[in-house]
This record gives C-alpha cells, sequence and structure tokens, in this order.
C-alpha cells in the first residue's frame, strides 16, 4: 500500500468524523432551539396570564384630550369585555372601533403596565349642522335624521342626541346635500361662517342651485360655489339698504347668481321710493 493511498483513508476518515460532529452540533442547535421556543411560549403564557397585567374595568382606563364631553361618558364608547389582557390588545384596531362610532373625531390608545392600564388620547368631533342621510347616486335611499361635521362626515342622530346635555346641537339645517356634494361641504361651510346674516338653513335639493335661507331673507346662488366670497359681500350691501326700500315681507327671494346685479323677485311690483322735496 503507498502513502498516498493510506494519506487519502486517513482524510477520508477525517471528514466522516468531521460530518459527525457537524451533525451532532446541528441536532444540539436545533435542541436548543427548541427548548428556547418552547421557553419562549412559556413566558409569554406566564406573561398574559398574570393578573397584574389585566385591564378588569373602565375605571383603569383615562381619557386625555377631551373638551367637552366628560371621560364618563366617552368610556362606553370604548368597545371591551372585561377582563382583557393588556398585551392581547391591539391599539390601533381600538382606536379604528372607537372612531367609527361618530362622537370621537380622533383616538390615540396607549398600553401601560405598570400600573396595568389604557391611556385613550382623543379630538371630539362636533356637529355643525342637522342633515338627512346625503342622497347617494345610486338612487334615493331612505331618509334619517342626522348631523354634519365641519370635515363633511355625517352620523346618525342616535350618536349626538344622547350627547346634547354637554355640547348644544346646532340649529342649521341643510336639506338636499348629496354624497357627491359632501367633499365640498368644508370650504362651503368655512366660508359661509363669515356670512353678514344669520344662516338659518341650506337648500342643496337643486344641484344648479344653493340656497339660502337667512333672517334678512332667501337667497338663490346658483352652482358656482366659487363666487360665494363675492356674494356675501353683496348680502352686506343689501343688508344695509334693503329694509328701508322694499318691506321684507314682499321679497320672495333674491337672485345673486350675478353678484354685481343681484335681483329682486318681489311678490308685489316693486315701487321706487318717492324722494323727499327739498325745503327752500
Amino acid at each position: 500500500m503507498t502513502e498516498t493511498t493510506m494519506a487519502t483513508r486517513e482524510q477520508l476518515r477525517e471528514q466522516r468524523k468531521q460530518k459527525q460532529r457537524q451533525r451532532t452540533l446541528r441536532w444540539f442547535q436545533g435542541l436548543w432551539r427548541s427548548l428556547a421556543l418552547m421557553g419562549l411560549a412559556y413566558g409569554a403564557f406566564w406573561v398574559l396570564d398574570r393578573p397584574d397585567w389585566i385591564i378588569k374595568s373602565a375605571a383603569q382606563i383615562t381619557i386625555e384630550g377631551n373638551q367637552v364631553l366628560p371621560a364618563e361618558r366617552i368610556r362606553p364608547l370604548i368597545p371591551l369585555t372585561y377582563p382583557q389582557p393588556i398585551l392581547t390588545l391591539k391599539p390601533q384596531e381600538l382606536e379604528q372601533a372607537i372612531e367609527a362610532q361618530g362622537a370621537i373625531a380622533e383616538a390615540l390608545v396607549s398600553r401601560r403596565l405598570v400600573p396595568p392600564s389604557l391611556a385613550i388620547q382623543v379630538q371630539e368631533r362636533y356637529p355643525v349642522a342637522r342633515s338627512q342621510t346625503p342622497i347617494s347616486s345610486q338612487g334615493q335611499s331612505p331618509l334619517e335624521s342626522g348631523y354634519l361635521d365641519a370635515e363633511g362626515q355625517w352620523f346618525p342622530a342616535a350618536v349626538y342626541e344622547p350627547l346634547s346635555e354637554y355640547q348644544p346641537l346646532p340649529t342649521l339645517e341643510v336639506t338636499g346635500i348629496r354624497e357627491l356634494q359632501l367633499p365640498l361641504w368644508p370650504e362651503l361651510y368655512q366660508t359661509l361662517g363669515r356670512s353678514p346674516v344669520k344662516i338659518l338653513s341650506i337648500n342643496w335639493r337643486d344641484s344648479n342651485n344653493l340656497i339660502l335661507n337667512t333672517e334678512l331673507g332667501s337667497f338663490h346662488l346658483g352652482p358656482d360655489l366659487t363666487q360665494l366670497e363675492a356674494q356675501l359681500a353683496a348680502i352686506a350691501k343689501l343688508q344695509q339698504t334693503l329694509g328701508t326700500t322694499i318691506p321684507a315681507q314682499d321679497i320672495q327671494y333674491i337672485d345673486l347668481q350675478n353678484p354685481d346685479e343681484p335681483i329682486i323677485q318681489s311678490n308685489k311690483p316693486i315701487v321706487p321710493p318717492v324722494p323727499k322735496p327739498e325745503t327752500p
């Protein structure tokens, strides 16, 4: 047997031993991984099952950021059952569930382990106008009374009326608004907030003619909302002169589609006032 053959056999034996050591090492590594996973699973179960880290009642929930609604009126809006392990709570899902109920525009949920509690930062939603269900583009849906907020979100009356003792409900009424018009509402509402006269109701049944019913009378603005600022300025001018030229009860409505040339629709013929004779 040559020295080369003997060397090759020695190398093969060494390679077999090395592979055996690698298999043994991999086996122990797999065993340790399994034991570690079992330990983690047991630890997680132990943590979740600890009575110290459980929300047992709504008293462990702190409400922050509320301006109008007291905490005891906000806690019932939180869809939780008790007891509830704090680590199984999903803050994002809880936030979405709170916001979907309407009275809260935004919620931020934080978990605290010591002491076990929840902190919920809220931003309240304030209704600004009464309105029935916005008309769907698919056709007329059953009408339900509700409220619009300043951002164009609509919620049924059942959301806000139980809370009316804490926040006054608006008297402004909007009729005929469509779902397609809701994105226009925030800017429209903000602009109308600068009206020189009090607006009692907004009639949008005809999408080609926005009608404002005010304490001064009814104004037909037409479909072009880009003229709204100029139309409000025209109302301010009419406010100064209208009562002295035409009695308010004789005015049917005022057409402001062209704010530079208001057209007064009257129940009676308009007679210009007779100028007083000059005294010598």
